[in-house]
């Protein structure tokens, strides 16, 4: 049983993790070290079928997507563009610099791919480019790059605010003023409402929210109120508690009359609720169409994501793990808690439907053949059919009974597994291969990366700080993403003090990835 594949793969993920782990002043191989275990396993004649190396690749390529996917069209949108624009512009800057120097030197076209690849430490672009020509020489190029890529890139965000000699401070505050435009605070207040009209004129709940774009909490009348109606009715007298910006706050006072003290009890037996979303009878949900919450006379006054405080509009789709303010009769309070689902542990971790489903549906549209006109026919592929299934699953978040959203835990579990399989399969079989590789090339493919990298990165950076006069802290945050690369954010947050930067990141990540999946099957195609 030693002399099984089974016992290679898992010695192998076992070995590799131990010493991907081990830090020396803060600097770890990460998955960088399973790629070399791999190699040295492969040379040593253990070597692992690729049926395995399918498998790791379509689960990992599915979790990035479906985790991408809410991201990856929300943020075509505003500055979103600007700076995924720029992100593209990068990836291209890099790209050509590799294809053209590999062309000058006359390198074969799997080695410039496995530079390519390993200079941005990409393992879903090596994937994308091992499924067009599986070639073991890209493997081994990307597994000798691979490191001096992270190392490169981590160096740069970490010297590149001491180049432009930037007073960090400044730019944190500059980019919470700007943050706080963009985002404004969401409060609530108290109003007595003295406005004449509302004497004379049936005036409904829903009317003023639509003009004002505000939710209106608590209402105490001297009148009855229906709870059981669709709608309130609001007169003159009554006293409402209203959630919004400060602007929307002072325009409602023009429509109502005055504000009066926050202090003000209502007599009534509602209460606030702050709730994480994590039950699957939400979760993909515009909160319009819960109908759970008005039998219980709930109502989403804010939702916080992402450290954002984002209006309840009806037609603002439920995400998982979102924080809800909830104001709800007390009497009801396990069954909003219940409905929300307040408990990310119990959100359904081993429900496989969704996963199965979505590489199924992946796997059959990267078959399709389609024309582009001057192209030819063309597929896209094993990797880009799951990837764009993954990417349109991952932004609707649920078809019918089917909730396509994964609890961050199993979207860990599948990523991390996936790459693990997926990098201990292709080291392997391109192990046998990185003697010769290393007699033919030297660290030729290495100088290549770094100045391809070190090149690309200070152009993009010059012209968004002198040219464009953006924020530091968005520049960390844009290299960073564009080039997929988690170690090189995590020297961002760590240098600037705050998460700022992964914002930035967040909106470029999945643009950043779609795109050096491209570039990677592109340059096998073109060579």
């Amino acid at each position: 049983m030693i002399h099984n594949e089974i016992f290679y793969l898992f010695s192998i993920i076992s070995i590799g993790y131990i010493f991907g782990n081990i830090k020396i002043r803060g600097f770890s191989l990460d998955v960088t070290a399973m790629l070399i275990v791999a190699l040295i396993a492969g040379h040593y004649g253990m070597v692992i079928s690729e049926d395995f190396k399918f498998f790791g690749l379509a689960i990992f390529i599915y979790a990035v997507g479906l985790q991408s996917g809410p991201g990856f069209f929300d943020t075509i949108k505003n500055e979103g563009i600007k700076l995924n624009i720029i992100a593209f512009a990068l990836l291209i800057l890099i790209f050509a610099s590799v294809y053209l120097i590999g062309y000058g030197f006359k390198l074969p076209s799997p080695i410039i791919e496995g530079i390519f690849t390993g200079s941005l430490t990409s393992v879903p672009a090596l994937a994308a480019a091992l499924e067009i020509k599986d070639d073991p020489s890209i493997s081994v190029v990307f597994g000798v790059v691979y490191p001096f890529g992270i190392v490169a890139t981590v160096l740069f965000i970490r010297i590149l605010p001491m180049l432009f000699r930037v007073d960090m401070e400044k730019e944190i505050e500059e980019y919470e003023s700007t943050q706080k435009i963009r985002y404004p605070d969401i409060f609530t207040k108290n109003f007595l409402i003295n406005n004449e009209n509302f004497r004379n004129s049936e005036i409904k709940k829903s009317q003023i929210e639509g003009m004002t774009s505000t939710v209106i909490e608590r209402i105490q009348s001297s009148e009855p109120i229906d709870h059981e109606a669709d709608d309130a009715i609001l007169r003159f007298d009554d006293i409402i508690r209203v959630s919004g910006t400060k602007e929307q706050l002072t325009n409602l006072s023009l429509i109502l009359g005055h504000e009066i003290s926050e202090e003000h009890t209502f007599k009534d037996n509602m209460k606030v609720f702050r709730l994480l979303t994590t039950s699957k009878e939400i979760v993909g949900k515009k909160i319009g169409t819960v109908k759970e919450l008005t039998s219980l006379r709930a109502i989403i006054t804010k939702v916080r994501r992402a450290g954002i405080d984002i209006p309840a509009y009806p037609s603002l789709t439920l995400r998982l793990g979102d924080k809800l303010y909830v104001v709800a009769p007390e009497i009801y309070s396990e069954k909003v808690i219940k409905l929300i689902g307040n408990d990310l542990l119990k959100y359904s971790a081993a429900d496989f439907l969704p996963i199965s489903l979505g590489v199924v549906l992946g796997i059959i549209l990267g078959s399709i053949p389609f024309m582009i006109p001057g192209v030819g026919i063309i597929k896209l592929s094993f990797v880009g059919g799951i990837l764009i299934t993954a990417l349109i699953l991952g932004r609707l978040g649920r078809v019918g009974p089917i909730v396509w959203n994964l609890s961050p835990h199993s979207t860990t579990l599948l990523k991390t597994l996936g790459q693990l399989i997926f990098m201990a399969t292709i080291g392997t079989n391109a192990g046998k291969y990185l003697v010769a590789s290393l007699q033919t090339h030297g660290f030729l493919p290495v100088w290549i990366a770094l100045f391809a990298l070190i090149f690309s990165l200070s152009i993009v950076a010059l012209i968004c700080r002198k040219l464009l006069k953006m924020n530091f802290l968005n520049i960390l945050g844009l290299l960073s993403g564009a080039m997929t690369s988690t170690p090189s954010l995590t020297m961002a947050n760590n240098i600037t003090k705050t998460d700022y930067p992964s914002i930035a990141y967040a909106a470029v990540y999945p643009l950043g990835l779609v795109i050096v999946i491209v570039l990677a099957q592109m340059g096998i195609k073109i060579m």
